[in-house]
């Protein structure tokens, strides 16, 4: 009976160390990286954040050219352990990559453009309440 508590418990153990942290949360922008080259953030766009619901993605823009002002979209999207899948507005599914450790969370998106394959990874930080 020791033995099943035991074996028990370690398999509980186990799968709680494997369960992926949740995407759901606030996340702000840290970098962008096209083909390997970071790319410059202005002020306006390091404001810029995700909110991951429980079944919806809120982007909070803020566009430079707009005097900062911050535009807000919704989309749906369901996740699996390392891909996104949002619904856009044309209602085209858009997959996307993803990793997180600890407070980092990374977007890698692959698309071909006149023959040449684009490779970006937007990395993101958990926002915390005190930010």
């Amino acid at each position: 009976m020791r033995k099943l508590v035991g074996f028990a418990a370690l398999l509980a153990l186990l799968s709680a160390c494997s369960k992926k942290p949740s995407l759901q949360g606030d996340w702000q922008i840290a970098s962008i990286a096209v083909n390997d080259k970071t790319q410059p953030l202005d002020d306006c766009t390091k404001k810029t954040y995700l909110s991951f619901g429980k079944d919806s993605i809120t982007y909070h823009a803020f566009v430079p050219f707009d005097n900062c002002k911050e535009n807000i979209s919704r989309l749906p999207y369901t996740a699996t352990p390392d891909s996104i899948k949002v619904t856009n507005e044309l209602k085209r599914i858009e997959r996307s990559l993803y990793q997180i450790k600890g407070d980092t969370l990374i977007i890698t998106d692959a698309a071909e453009i006149q023959g040449q394959k684009i490779v970006s990874k937007v990395k993101l930080v958990r926002k915390t309440s005190d930010k």
